[in-house]
This record gives structure tokens, C-alpha cells and sequence, in this order.
């Protein structure tokens, strides 16, 4: 049947039960909410779409409940993708391009705003089996999703659905009385959840419970990585895998099971064999303790593949190592540098420096979108860069010219043929003679988008982890707080002395949440600077008043600070010299001295902690930034942490336009400084 020369929608056979489950979750015409926000705007990054939509499909329309890139609320049923995509519950309609498609060529939505021509939906199931709606992408461009990108969108539906199964559950049990059993609930829900979420990583993860380490959840990356199938689920992993008691991970696991601490393994070189042929990959481990009730009960392992981006960095050094060699004796050696660059799909250019022309290999082109007979300039190449970095490569590029630097960074592009965004790492040497002045500019390029996504991967799934493990503590924070409440009027000290320490533990496990959070939300742009001017020696007086209580066994000494006005956002520096402070406090001994101090001129503030710790090795120093890093050592190991505070502090100086420094040495202690630009006082 044709109507309005647009293919009718048909309904389910069972459209009577699954509009009665859509109305069970009373949702439909309720407020926007941020748990909802965050899947959408996370589904729009993720398969780079202007729009993004949480779409519940009613009776004559479909109505939003979250919205990203779109003004309306709700349309017709009639003219609704998303009534298409849940006649088939279990799949992900995806269209590339509505204008060629007969259901759609005809649509309102297609010929008008907002132009849709590409859609991809995954239908929203609910715990009945009925589709209630869809989680959508959308795009006036013709497109198709990546594999990756296609998996990403399905667990993001999932994520949907689940929570609007809590928020049902979670209705049903404010009606309840009965507050142990909806306790008891929530306590099974939570391990359903935890389950589940193991089941939808995108990396290979398992649960081991027990000193037998039990396989309590894996998934099916993790089963494949062992080579086993689900069997092995709650059998003791040695009487499955008997060789695995000499493998290095069970030593691993035996230790954190008796220490606590998290461990891991970046880049394991693991063999295996297949059809008699011996394959290498690589493999970065995480290993971590499940504590419940303050207690170890189990280990969780991650391993993430990062076969091709360590093999391509190996390449990638190897090929800069020979170019810089190979300039010598460039005829000798020109035939093995070509058979390296084609090996690890490099890219490369050469500028003459005197004329300024450009020469780009088959591959370069390939990489920024170009046809093989067809012409790159330097200034072209340039204007592809992504804005945000185009500054910064123009600088680095003249700095190597002048200054005689090699030239190696990271940034994004546009292609030319698809508008697409594209990482590449690029590196260069600026090459001059006697018999060529004004020299040449050569190096390579390499595509590594891949690499940056699985990052992106992992930091989006790491920050969805940590949000759903805000819920639960901040209930237990308030339990315990109400018992704090009532003991004030007991005379038993022992019962406030444990709950003061569940309360500081809580606490610690919330800012370490909050850490990944704002990474999570650092690397999405969601982290927001808002400046103000204001004194920073104010700043600093609050953070001693506060600092002075919680001193926890040292000397904390303030140096005298004079006013001095700054630009920045006072909270995100606060967070920066408590952090200093923190760690300061952590890595030096009892009773030692942490000494804080300010020192300002008309160029700016520099802000320092100095401790009589244990210091930090000169190999560290370089990496102390950098995201996930710690300092592994014997005396370390029993200290809490995951290597994010520094790296938050680094971002937070870099868009403050301020610096970031360390200065140490071992058994002498070390020092923490960063410096913000100076501002005018008030009038």
C-alpha cells in the first residue's frame, strides 16, 4: 500500500502489549535528564553524527527523550524511522543514504529539515522483549558505519534501556516498605549490572572470585584470548587451564589477591600458535582487586590488543631512525627505506626549502585524500589541519627550520575527498649542505586513527563504569552518615571510630571515580574553564585552612603569599595545588615537612610544594604527566592511586596557558610548581 507516495508503517503484531510497556515506564513527556544526555551526546561522538537521538516510539507519534542537534521533540509516527527499525527488534537498521530508499525517498523528514539521509538505529528491548523505541543516529550526508562504531551504538542502547529499567525498578521500590528487600534487590541488581557491563566491554575483561581465582563473568574477547568457550564459567581457572599456574598472570593475580594493589602490564609480548605457525602479539594487562566490604574477594583483568599500534610505532622508529641515516648515503639505501615506508604504510613528503615545492609519496596522498596524479602543496596540507592544531603545527614546523628540531607530533586533519577526520603522527628533520643551504624539509607521515579510537574506546567505557558507580556510593555515603547521626548520642566509641574510616574510605573511593569521570570528560571536551579574576594568595589561604586539619601526621608549613592577580579558573587551580599537596602528603613520611609557597612578578605567579619524600627517578620525571602513569616501585605499590591527578593538573595548566614542572631527587624529596600568567588588578 502507498500513502502520500511514502510506504505506510506497519505496526508489530503485538503493538497492544508493547504500547502497554512503553506506558509502564511513565517516561513519555518528562524533563530531559542527563544520564540520557550523556548517552546521546557519547552516540554522536562516537559515529561523528550532527544528530543523536533517544526516540520512543507511541501510538501516533514518536516523542524524544533525549535530544542532541535537534530542536523538536517529537513527529508523526508516520514519518518515523524509528517505527521501521523495531518492526526487526534485534537488529541495527541502518540506511546510508534515504534519498535512494523507497521507504523513505518521499519522507518529510528527508526532502525537508532536517534532511535526513543517513540513519542508523538500534532498537531499545526491553526485559519483556518488546522494542519500545531506538537509539539513532542521523546525517544529511551519506555514510556508513564503521564495525567498531556499529558495536559502540548497540551497547549505548543497552546502556539506555538499562537505566530505564532501574528508574522503573527504582519507582517500584520507593512504594515498598519494605527496606530491606528493596535493599537486597538493589544489592542483585548491582551484580546483574556489574555482569553485564563485563559482557558489553569492548575489551577483553573477567571476573575471577576466590583464592581458587573461580571464573565468575567473562566475555567473549577474554574467552577467545584464552582460547576456551563458556565452560569454564565458575570452574577454578587451574582445572581448566593447568599450565596457567606458570604463566606470569597467575602470579599476578596470587599477589593482588594477598596485597590489594592494582598492577599493570603495558605492551606483554604473548605467542601463540595457529596451523603450526608461531604469531607474536601485544597485549596491555590491567589487573585489579575486587574489595567488597573491605575485603579482597576476587581480581579483575583487562587486556586490550595493541598488536598493530606497537608494532606500527616499532616501525614507525625504525623507518625515522633510517631516514636520518639514509641521508648520507641516500642512493645506497633508497631501495630498503621504500620497502620499510610500504610496510608501515607511511606517508612521505619532502620540501625543497629554497622554493618552497612540495613532493608527497602515492601514500601521503592516500592519507589526506588525494588522487595519485593529483598535486599537494605545503600550504594545502596545512589548511587541512584541524584548527585546533594548526597553530601548533605551524610553530613546530618553523621551530625545526630554525632552531635545527626534529619535528614529531600528533593532530587531526579533514581528507579532501571525504570530509572525514583523520589522526596522523607526523615526524620530520630539517636536511641542509654546503651545496644546499637553504636545505630540505623530509619526513614521514602515519595514519593513526585506529590507535586514537580504541584510546577514545576505552576512556568513554571507563567513564560510563565510573558513573554507574556513583549511584551506590552516594547512597552508602548517606547510610553511613545517618548512623554518624544517631551514634553522636551513644557513648561507643569503637562504633564512631568505624564509621569515621568507612566514611574516609567512601570518600577516597569517590574522588578516585570523580579522577576517571573527569578524564572521561577531559578527552570529550565536556571539561568547561571558566575564568575569573581573582587573588590568588585568597586561594590559597582557604586551601589552608583546610589543609591544616586534615594534615594527617606531617608538618604543613605555608610560606607568607603576597596579593597577586590571576585569570583563571579558581576552582580547577584549587583542584591543581591540592593535588600537589595530596601527593606530597601520600609519598614523604610521617612527620616530615610539606612546605607550600607563592612567588609573583609582574610575569606571573609560580605556585610550589616541596616534601622530604622519597623522590623520583630521572626516567619517571618525563612521564610523570602523562595519563594512567605511575612510578612502580617496592615502596609505591601499597599506595592508592591510578595515575590520573598529575595528568588532570597537566590538562588543566595547558588550557590556562601556564606551565608544569617537577624538580627531584631521590631521598632528598621533590618539588611540585606550575606558573599562571599575571593579570590586572581590578580598577
Amino acid at each position: 500500500m502507498i500513502v502520500n507516495k511514502m510506504s505506510s508503517v506497519p505496526q508489530p503484531a503485538y503493538e497492544i502489549e508493547r504500547l502497554h510497556a512503553l506506558q509502564s515506564y511513565n517516561i513519555l513527556d518528562t524533563l530531559s535528564e542527563r544520564e540520557f544526555d550523556d548517552l546521546t551526546e557519547l552516540s554522536s561522538i562516537i559515529c561523528n553524527t550532527p544528530i543523536a537521538l533517544v526516540s520512543l516510539v507511541d501510538q501516533n507519534r514518536q516523542w524524544f527523550k533525549s535530544r542532541k542537534g535537534l530542536d523538536v521533540t517529537e513527529t508523526h509516527r508516520d514519518h518515523s524511522f524509528c517505527a521501521h527499525a523495531i518492526q526487526n527488534p534485534y537488529e541495527l537498521m541502518e540506511i546510508e543514504d534515504a534519498k535512494q530508499d523507497e521507504r523513505f525517498m518521499h519522507n518529510p523528514l528527508v526532502t525537508g529539515k532536517p534532511y535526513i539521509t543517513f540513519y542508523a538505529g538500534v532498537p531499545l528491548i526491553n526485559e519483556e522483549g518488546f522494542p519500545i523505541g531506538s537509539l539513532c543516529v542521523i546525517d544529511s550526508v551519506t555514510r556508513k558505519l564503521t564495525e567498531a562504531q556499529r558495536s559502540a551504538l548497540k551497547i549505548m542502547a543497552k546502556q539506555v534501556m538499562d537505566k530505564m529499567e532501574l528508574r522503573r525498578k527504582m519507582t517500584l521500590l520507593e512504594k515498598s516498605d519494605k527496606l530491606n528487600a528493596a535493599l537486597l534487590e538493589r544489592s542483585v541488581l548491582g551484580e546483574m549490572r556489574s555482569h553485564m557491563l563485563i559482557q558489553q566491554a569492548p575489551i577483553a575483561m573477567a571476573l575471577f572470585r576466590g583464592e581458587d581465582f573461580y571464573v565468575e563473568a567473562i566475555n567473549p574477547p577474554m574467552l577467545k584470548f584464552l582460547g576456551q568457550d563458556a565452560d569454564i564459567l565458575h570452574q577454578p581457572i587451574l582445572s581448566v587451564i593447568p599450565a596457567f599456574d606458570k604463566q606470569e598472570a597467575y602470579t599476578i593475580m596470587l599477589k593482588i589477591y594477598k596485597t590489594g594493589e592494582t598492577i599493570y602490564v603495558k605492551e606483554q609480548e604473548v605467542k601463540s600458535t595457529d596451523k603450526n605457525t608461531e604469531n607474536t602479539s601485544y597485549y596491555n594487562f590491567t589487573f585489579c582487586p575486587l574489595i567488597e566490604n573491605e575485603k579482597i574477594t576476587g581480581v579483575i583483568n583487562m587486556a586490550i590488543d595493541v598488536t598493530e599500534q606497537v608494532v606500527a610505532r616499532k616501525r614507525v622508529e625504525e623507518v625515522s631512525n633510517d631516514l636520518r641515516a639514509s641521508y648520507i648515503k641516500l642512493e645506497q639505501s633508497e631501495q630498503k627505506q621504500s620497502s620499510a615506508i610500504e610496510q608501515a604504510k607511511l606517508g612521505t613528503y619532502t620540501i625543497d626549502g629554497f622554493t618552497g615545492k612540495m613532493w608527497a609519496s602515492a601514500r601521503l596522498k592516500e592519507i589526506f585524500g588525494y588522487r595519485d596524479e593529483e598535486e599537494m602543496t605545503y600550504q594545502s596540507v596545512i589548511d587541512q589541519v584541524s584548527v585546533d592544531y594548526r597553530d601548533q603545527v605551524i610553530r613546530g614546523a618553523e621551530s625545526v627550520i630554525k632552531k635545527d628540531l626534529v619535528f614529531d607530533m600528533e593532530y587531526t586533519i579533514k581528507k579532501r575527498n571525504d570530509g572525514l577526520t583523520r589522526w596522523v603522527k607526523s615526524t620530520g628533520k630539517h636536511y641542509k649542505t654546503e651545496a644546499e643551504p637553504y636545505g630540505h624539509f623530509s619526513g614521514t607521515i602515519l595514519d593513526i586513527t585506529e590507535e586514537k579510537e580504541d584510546n577514545i574506546r576505552k576512556d568513554d567505557f571507563i567513564g560510563m563504569v565510573s558513573h554507574e558507580l556513583k549511584t551506590p556510593l552516594t547512597s552508602l555515603k548517606g547510610f553511613i552518615q545517618l548512623l554518624q547521626l544517631r551514634t553522636k548520642t551513644i557513648d561507643d566509641l569503637l562504633t564512631k571510630n568505624i564509621l569515621d574510616k568507612a566514611d574516609k574510605q567512601i570518600t577516597k573511593m569517590t574522588r578516585m571515580i570523580n579522577g576517571f569521570l573527569n578524564v572521561s570528560r577531559l578527552e570529550s571536551g565536556k571539561i568547561h574553564i571558566e575564568k575569573e579574576l581573582f587573588d590568588i594568595s585568597v586561594l590559597i589561604s582557604e586551601i589552608e585552612d583546610d589543609t591544616i586539619l586534615n594534615a594527617d601526621g606531617h608538618t604543613v608549613i605555608f610560606d607568607p603569599v603576597e596579593t597577586a592577580w590571576v585569570n583563571a579558573d579558581k576552582d580547577k587551580i584549587g583542584q591543581v595545588i591540592n593535588n600537589f599537596i595530596s601527593n606530597s602528603i601520600k609519598y614523604s613520611p610521617m612527620g616530615t615537612i610539606v612546605r607550600i609557597s607563592c612567588v609573583s612578578d609582574e610575569h606571573g605567579s609560580v605556585v610550589s610544594v616541596r616534601d622530604e619524600g622519597m623522590g623520583i627517578e630521572a626516567s619517571d620525571i618525563p612521564h610523570l604527566f602523562e595519563r594512567y602513569y605511575r612510578v612502580e616501585k617496592h615502596n609505591t605499590k601499597s599506595i592508592a592511586g591510578f595515575g590520573i591527578g598529575l595528568y588532570l593538573c597537566a590538562e588543566i595548566m595547558k588550557r590556562h596557558n601556564g606551565q608544569i614542572w617537577v624538580e627531584s631527587e631521590i631521598k632528598q624529596g621533590s618539588v611540585f610548581h606550575f606558573s599562571l600568567p599575571a593579570a590586572q588588578p581590578p580598577h
